[in-house]
């Protein structure tokens, strides 16, 4: 039985993510078109291009890997750059969308309007919209599965002590919760799986409400000390930014975790057995939110300043591993525009290495000639990964 309810959260985790992806792929044609109709004099603005980055691609970790590595390989100024990444929490509207339709919108009537509609259209149009209905459906359908096998659990836990520590809503009890919110996320690549985790728990009254937020919040802190571990691999003003960045999206998670807790108990947001699935799941949904605003908050202050702040132009050749293609880390939009961008560059710095061989000895420093031959090299096996 344990399997089944697995099985459930998987099928949660996939429709997730694969919405995710979707609505991403829908959203990016959507605006493709209305560019190619005229309407790109609305877009002009650095802020709206970034608006679009960040809520287009509906996932706020792969927009912010993009941001990184649009500056990371010289497509985008500093500035232009730090903004998408502050902007990228607006990504999480979507997730939050999902989490209001949880337990309250049935996941098979989607799935049978899916299948029905795959017979019938063939327009790869339509077909982006309905997978995107798809996955939606299987993530409603894992939840509802969930629930009906969350007696399991229960049985499980029975009357030890750590079915009590879970529904202890105190400090003492909600910390460690955090904490393993925080180390689960280390191993687990999916976004935002504390909600759907946090949502299947708290229904049941297998979780308390502060210990769902502790969850949560554990997810959204592991995810930008994950963040700056990868940042630490790529050149000195890339690193800079990634540990930066962490720290201060940490510190407003944290903050925004104790404003949500403070909301909750001004506003009297608890709820006994007999309160209903969908009064619970709105309830962390909004307080989530909380959470997610104070988060960006903190994200775009940063980036004000952090944009100021002058850099070198000399930088080390050091751009983001394989693993962020493999693992799926950067958008469609991103890997489109890194193609032609780390060509140019790479002719570029070709062009001008042939030039050197014209030069006397001696005109130009070795320190240059060896950052370019660094240079080349790097982005020479960066542009073979993005043609495989």
């Amino acid at each position: 039985m344990i399997l089944m309810w697995l099985g459930s959260f998987v099928l949660m985790l996939w429709g997730l993510s694969e919405s995710q992806k979707a609505a991403a792929t829908v959203l990016g044609r959507l605006q493709a078109r209305f560019l190619e109709k005229g309407f790109e004099t609305k877009l002009t603005t650095m802020f709206m291009r970034a608006t679009d980055v960040a809520v287009l691609e509906a996932s706020p970790q792969r927009t912010l890997y993009s941001g990184l590595a649009f500056y990371n390989l010289r497509i985008l100024p500093l500035r232009a750059a730090v903004l998408i990444m502050g902007l990228s929490t607006l990504g999480a509207w979507w997730v939050l969308i999902l989490g209001l339709l949880f337990l309250s919108f049935n996941g098979f009537f989607l799935l049978g309007i899916c299948i029905l509609s795959f017979l019938v259209f063939a327009s790869a149009r339509v077909k982006n919209i309905l997978s995107w209905i798809f996955a939606t459906g299987v993530f409603l359908v894992g939840g509802e599965t969930m629930l009906r096998n969350s007696s399991v659990i229960q049985s499980v836990l029975g009357q030890s002590d750590l079915a009590f520590f879970l529904a202890d809503g105190r400090f003492g009890a909600v910390l460690p919760i955090l904490l393993a919110g925080i180390v689960i996320t280390f191993f687990i690549r999916i976004e935002f799986w504390s909600l759907a985790l946090a949502l299947s728990l708290l229904v049941t009254s297998t979780l308390s409400f502060n210990g769902a937020m502790g969850l949560i919040a554990g997810e959204r802190i592991g995810r930008m000390l994950v963040f700056w571990w990868r940042s630490r691999s790529l050149n000195q003003d890339c690193r800079r930014i990634g540990k930066q960045f962490s720290l201060i999206s940490i510190l407003g998670v944290i903050f925004g975790f104790w404003i949500a807790g403070e909301m909750r108990n001004f506003l009297d947001l608890g709820f006994s057995a007999d309160t209903s699935f969908q009064d619970k799941s709105l309830q962390l949904v909004v307080l989530f939110a909380v959470i997610l605003f104070f988060q960006w908050l903190a994200q775009m202050i940063w980036g004000h300043f952090g944009s100021l702040v002058k850099v070198d132009e000399l930088q080390e050749a050091r751009y983001f591993p394989a693993s962020w293609l493999e693992q799926e880390l950067l958008s469609a939009t991103a890997l489109g525009w890194a193609k032609g961008k780390v060509h140019k560059r790479l002719s570029e710095i070709r062009y001008h290495l042939q030039g050197l061989g014209s030069l006397k000895e001696g005109q130009v420093p070795d320190h240059i000639q060896n950052r370019l031959k660094e240079e080349e090299r790097a982005l020479s096996a960066l542009d073979q990964r993005l043609k495989a």
